[in-house]
């Protein structure tokens, strides 16, 4: 993953008056939660913001930098003004290394799949799993190729490319990915199917003369 980074600062004072305060000169309040303690933090609105529209998502570790020490952290929370959408409050989660947590990594598909050209429907079913992982294997994204997805394929959550080491949490092994026959490809089997057999029915017998 691409290394993505962002200041911090002590939050001495707390409560919703020096909470406005804060975010009138720009800035958002923050908690640092991880091994058994939250500390208060803030961080420039702006660059949180800009973080946000990158493209970071829930399983995305930051560099965060706090006190002149550097903490790996992954978004655990965001709170908005319901009316506006400005940020009112951010929680990260401080992972340690070696240790497995549990996140959710987003699945992307790239390409064309084969069966979409032959006329076939193109499904992504499931865009997202719940993985237990260390921070060193970590990715926030699965990109799986879907080019080769010819009509009645499929990409079971089984087939997906992730480390060893994941723990995959779901039920069974849903699809992820298929290609099926749509409803126009159906009708056109049954009525070539329909036509192929009345061609080999034999011919109806005349009735005889009594």
């Amino acid at each position: 993953m691409e290394k993505i980074s962002i200041k911090a600062q002590t939050r001495t004072s707390k409560g919703k008056g020096p909470a406005r305060r804060m975010r009138v000169e720009g800035l958002v309040p923050a908690n640092i939660i991880g091994s058994g303690e939250a500390k208060s933090a803030s961080v420039v609105e702006k660059e949180i913001q800009r973080l946000i529209d990158s493209g970071i998502r829930k399983a995305t570790l930051i560099d965060l930098e706090l006190d002149g020490k550097t903490e790996r952290v992954f978004v655990k929370e965001i709170q908005r003004f319901p009316h506006t959408g400005q940020i009112r409050h951010i929680d990260f989660f401080k992972v340690t290394p070696g240790k497995k947590i549990l996140t959710t990594v987003a699945i992307k598909t790239t390409g064309v799949a084969k069966g979409s050209k032959a006329g076939g429907q193109f499904e992504h079913l499931v865009h997202e799993i719940k993985v237990k992982s260390t921070p060193e294997d970590l990715t926030d994204v699965i990109t799986i190729d879907v080019s080769g997805l010819d009509i009645g394929n499929m990409i079971k959550v089984s087939e997906l490319p992730h480390p060893a080491s994941w723990e995959i949490l779901v039920n069974g092994d849903p699809i992820v990915a298929s290609c099926s026959k749509t409803k126009a490809i159906l009708a056109a089997e049954r009525a070539e199917k329909a036509e192929a057999d009345s061609k080999g029915k034999p011919a109806a017998k005349k009735a005889g003369k009594k």
